[in-house]
């Protein structure tokens, strides 16, 4: 984690420090574990519910992260957007780097197919899940 990096997201606006809460943390972690579990049960039959729980399993691991190390995103539009520049900045994990950078690539396939009807497949699935339970896991070993 670099303190440099997170000073200038604070310094930008993207993210600001609260108290760190960790309890609150922890529970975020684990309904992203859930959010995957159940992700992976109606993949076949709806992939592209699966795939926001999925990406969202994402999100809520990184903003478990933030929480507990006392940051949160700024309100207003691009909510997603800075949590993925918060976690390039603080996690500092060669194994999650692929990981991290494809979470902006499937926040766009998210939106794609939340407001321009884009049809996703099980690929679509088990990639998002494969790099949700990456994230999950080295936040969790760091936490």
């Amino acid at each position: 984690m670099s303190k440099e990096e997170l000073d200038e997201l604070v310094a930008e606006g993207v993210i600001e420090p609260v108290a760190p809460d960790p309890e609150t943390a922890r529970i975020e972690l684990e309904q992203a574990r859930l959010h995957v579990e159940s992700a992976a049960e109606i993949a076949e039959r709806d992939p592209v519910a699966a795939f926001a729980l999925g990406y969202d399993a994402i999100r809520k691991a990184l903003s478990a992260h933030m929480r507990a190390r006392g940051y949160r995103v700024t309100k207003g539009k691009g909510h997603h957007a800075r949590t993925g520049r918060y976690a390039i900045a603080a996690i500092d994990d060669a194994r999650l780097d692929e990981h991290l950078e494809a979470f902006d690539e499937l926040r766009q396939l998210r939106n794609q197919s939340e407001y321009d009807a884009l049809l996703l497949d099980s690929e679509d699935v088990t990639d998002a899940l494969a790099r949700a339970d990456a994230i999950i896991n080295a936040v969790d070993d760091d936490m």
